[in-house]
């Protein structure tokens, strides 16, 4: 029998509530309670704290957009600690910038030895888009997404070892559901814990196959709920595993070259 303990509580409140795959539910709440940690006070006062955001070049994409969101349409009374980590994030790329003009600006004098190549405007040029590349992606991963993946990957393996009990289990294969993405990050902890681990991986992967023989039923039959349905169970909720800098500047790359590939200029 599964034991009540903090960590199993949530997943069975999130299991009751039957609202879709209850780690992406959970995933949702906790956004928003780390969204309310990194304005406490206390938090956004801790220069530590703020060295390791403004490491990460603020926060990413989805969660510098999301905090604000939160902090400006009341969910959080107080917005000082957006306002502080917007300006330490400000402040590194204008030092950043205005380095990178001095640089270019000595180069146009011409009083570099021609010896020193590196030292050209074309080469200064050059090395500041590397440089600015650096600057923008940081040298960590958001804040905010690294509190979350480390509290997802705890529920996911407290999931896998209450499925390693009988009565959960046999509840789970009845009405659990689990979008593809935590149903393969499951299947990934399974190794890991001291469960029946062929038991849990076929228990895993019969409810998955539920889950996605009910997503094809309903896309048949049609109706509204069905592409909302399938967009939770194919990627999870919004922002799920997106973690990012501010640009995917590789992934750009990559896309543009392929495309030149299949469409060449003439």
């Amino acid at each position: 029998m599964v034991h009540v303990t903090p960590s199993t509580i949530p997943l069975l409140e999130a299991f009751e509530r039957d609202e879709g795959c209850l780690l992406c539910y959970l995933w949702l709440k906790d956004e928003f309670q780390s969204m309310e940690f990194v304005e406490d006070n206390e938090v956004s006062m801790d220069e530590a704290f703020r060295r390791d955001v403004t490491a990460a070049s603020g926060f990413c994409n989805r969660h510098m957009h999301v905090l604000h969101k939160v902090v400006f349409s009341g969910g959080i009374p107080d917005g000082l600690g957006y306002a502080m980590y917007a300006d330490d994030t400000v402040e590194m790329f204008r030092e950043s910038v205005q380095a990178l003009q001095t640089a270019l600006h000595g180069s146009r004098k011409k009083s570099w030895n021609v010896l020193s190549k590196d030292r050209t405007p074309g080469a200064v040029i050059e090395a500041s888009a590397e440089k600015l590349d650096l600057t923008l992606q940081g040298t960590r991963i958001c804040e905010i997404c690294r509190r979350m993946l480390l509290a997802d990957a705890r529920r996911t393996r407290t999931l896998v070892d209450m499925l390693g009990h009988a009565d959960f289990a046999g509840r789970f294969a009845t009405s659990g559901r689990l979008c593809f993405p935590h149903f393969v990050t499951s299947i990934q902890m399974v190794p890991t814990r001291r469960v029946n681990k062929t038991a849990v991986a076929a228990l895993l992967l019969e409810t998955e196959l539920r889950c996605l023989k009910d997503v094809s039923r309903l896309l048949a039959e049609g109706g509204n709920a069905s592409p909302e349905m399938a967009a939770a169970i194919i990627a999870g909720v919004e922002g799920l595993y997106c973690v990012t800098k501010k640009t995917p500047n590789s992934v750009i790359a990559l896309a543009l070259a392929e495309t030149e590939r299949r469409n060449p200029r003439r």
